[in-house]
């Protein structure tokens, strides 16, 4: 690895790239917030069907179960099980999903952005104190500018969730944020930074290209492939500054892609 502050492109192609990856963020941007209104929507939608299917099935088994317990014929949840679908501890029927899939996705692709603007965040500060020796001023300006558009994905995704009536995501990924803290001790000179911000910027676009496939409506899909091309061109960026290949794969690859399993309950 190339252990000096050296890049790979000039300060001037920096900049200019930097002001076209800007361009495209707030070209996205107004599309994205009239389609996340489409998504409150939807999940305040979705989450209503859902209580409405565990509140006719708690009926369900209260009634049966009160029907056996009366003719001694209820023996050890026996019959709850066959019944289909499982019970917590106090007797309520926990649900397969914990909300809307729409729901649970774009919890999870708010706590990616909270991730990736910590991680930046901690970079511009370990940048200002000098101990990632001297920092070109194109990268600060990179940077910085990726910092701004995380925000606006995190502040998009979280009003949408506001709105239909959910606290806003604030904990950032939790199976990716172990691993970024460490590697946040480690780093030593923007080579260092560049590689840990390349990474969360290929997990983030392959998880929103992904997450288009897992959606529901057509507002949602459009939002996560509005966003997708904003984070591979961070991506890109990135690679350029890295010496590296900014394109290298023919298909857009999702092996590396977060999925709604991997969030825990917030």
């Amino acid at each position: 690895m190339n252990t000096r502050n050296d890049m790979q492109i000039t300060e001037r192609e920096l900049h200019q790239m930097t002001a076209d990856m800007d361009e495209m963020h707030h070209a996205v941007m107004p599309k994205l917030s009239s389609a996340l209104d489409d998504i409150a929507e939807g999940i305040r939608h979705d989450l209503a069907v859902l209580s409405s299917i565990v509140q006719k099935e708690t009926s369900r088994r209260s009634f049966i179960k009160g029907g056996l317990v009366g003719s001694g014929m209820l023996a050890g949840g026996a019959v709850l099980a066959a019944c289909g679908g499982a019970a917590s501890s106090s007797g309520t029927p926990t649900p397969m999903m914990n909300g809307s899939v729409d729901l649970t996705v774009a919890r999870l692709a708010s706590s990616l952005e909270v991730l990736a603007i910590n991680t930046y965040d901690a970079a511009l500060k370990a940048a200002t104190s000098g101990s990632l020796g001297t920092v070109p001023p194109a990268v600060a300006t990179f940077a910085t500018t990726a910092l701004g558009h995380h925000k606006d994905h995190r502040n998009a995704w979280n009003a949408a969730l506001q709105k239909a009536g959910q606290k806003a995501q604030t904990a950032p990924d939790p199976a990716l944020n172990g691993m970024v803290q460490q590697k946040l001790k480690m780093v030593s000179n923007v080579t260092d930074v560049a590689n840990l911000a390349l990474l969360l910027e290929n997990v983030a676009a392959e998880t929103y290209a992904n997450g288009a496939g897992l959606l529901q409506s057509k507002a949602n899909r459009l939002v996560s492939m509005s966003i997708a091309p904003v984070e591979a061109q961070h991506a890109a960026i990135l690679s350029f500054v890295l010496g590296q290949y900014p394109i290298p794969n023919a298909f857009f690859p999702v092996k590396d892609a977060r999925g709604p399993q991997d969030l825990s309950a917030a």
